[in-house]
């Protein structure tokens, strides 16, 4: 059966790394678009490999034996999580011949490639500790599926652009703090953020600490000997889930721990321009025009662009503001862009696909 999932999900990411990313379009020596969608597909492979893990225990009505073992429940847990994370790593592992390809056709940054793996380890380790505890809570392998598809795709949308455009600047920045897709971003670059490392840990630990506690709550006694004992084991989960939450917190100000593993260090700020960031008098604005529609060749572009607008943003500590717009949405934006800035439209012969 996992097999099966594992073969899914190679066609899935072959499919949006040739098809929907246009990659011979674009005429560029990289594999970001791999990147851009592992967060999402590795969802839906997380669901299908952690459904039936405790769910099928429950109902074959093998659960009783386990718990009866002389095995620490963490151990049990432990056991199953690294089951699963070992067959994500290799359904990782197969994907290689995408940059070992590219790097044939032309010279491949391999910084980008490495953080890249291990950063989408990190959230699939996560994914799938949300899929371990939402399997133990039902004896359906199919509600379990759905639960964990739903729960994970939360945490992935929870700090995206759909979302956080309608919001202002701070609360849209706790909410892209808060999003497993969004955290991504940094890494789908090539910049290893200890901010970021430690939220997919922290998720990672909280959910299966939550496994632990929902397989003990399943041998829990109702009666008045074990009050005790239950409201200290709830009262150790939200001790520890509160002190995930305050590292979290007290790392989020902070901006140095980055390492930036391009070749030529794209992203990193210069010492001259994060002094010139410091000593802003009032905040500054950084807009960028960006059609939804360009030409393939221009496409690549884009995302550095915004990359390095966004790196200026974590830099400045709030001082500057990134704005993406695309002109050809709303009239009077490219109206301003023409008459203030000379950012005129340019139209492009656009060819097909693959040409």
């Amino acid at each position: 059966m996992a097999a099966i999932f594992i073969g899914a999900f190679l066609l899935a990411v072959m499919f949006s790394f040739f098809w929907l990313e246009t990659f011979f379009a674009r005429n560029t020596a990289d594999v970001r678009g791999l990147f851009r969608w592992l967060p999402l597909l590795l969802i839906f492979l997380a669901a299908a490999l952690t459904m039936r893990q405790w769910s099928e225990e429950q109902k074959m009505g093998t659960m009783e034996v386990l718990l009866t073992l002389p095995v620490c429940l963490a151990h049990l847990v432990l056991g199953k999580f690294v089951a699963v994370l070992l067959l994500v790593a290799l359904a990782l592992a197969l994907t290689l011949g995408l940059p070992l390809t590219v790097s044939f056709m032309g010279h491949l940054d391999w910084g980008p490639v490495c953080g890249g793996y291990l950063g989408a380890l990190l959230l699939a380790s996560a994914y799938l500790a949300i899929g371990l505890f939402v399997s133990s809570r039902t004896d359906n392998q199919i509600v379990a599926l759905l639960v964990t598809v739903l729960v994970a795709g939360f945490f992935y949308l929870l700090g995206s652009a759909g979302i956080t455009d309608f919001m202002g600047t701070s609360l849209a920045e706790l909410f892209r703090n808060l999003g497993a897709g969004s955290r991504f971003a940094s890494i789908e670059r090539g910049v290893l953020d200890l901010r970021d490392l430690v939220y997919y840990g922290s998720l990672t630990s909280l959910f299966l600490l939550l496994n632990v506690v929902s397989l003990d709550h399943s041998r829990w006694s109702k009666g008045a000997n074990t009050r005790a004992y239950r409201r200290g084991a709830l009262a150790a989960a939200a001790l520890m889930a509160a002190n995930l939450l305050a590292v979290n917190l007290w790392l989020a100000p902070i901006h140095a721990a980055r390492l930036d593993m391009t070749e030529h260090r794209e992203y990193s700020v210069s010492t001259a321009t994060t002094d010139l960031i410091a000593s802003l008098p009032e905040p500054l604005l950084i807009r960028g025009y960006f059609s939804a529609k360009t030409h393939p060749l221009l496409a690549p572009l884009v995302p550095r662009i915004r990359d390095l607008m966004e790196e200026y943003r974590i830099a400045s500590g709030g001082r500057v503001t990134v704005e993406i717009v695309d002109p050809h949405d709303n009239p009077a934006i490219e109206a301003e862009a023409n008459q203030l800035y000379g950012v005129k439209s340019l139209p492009f012969q656009v060819a097909g696909r693959y040409e």
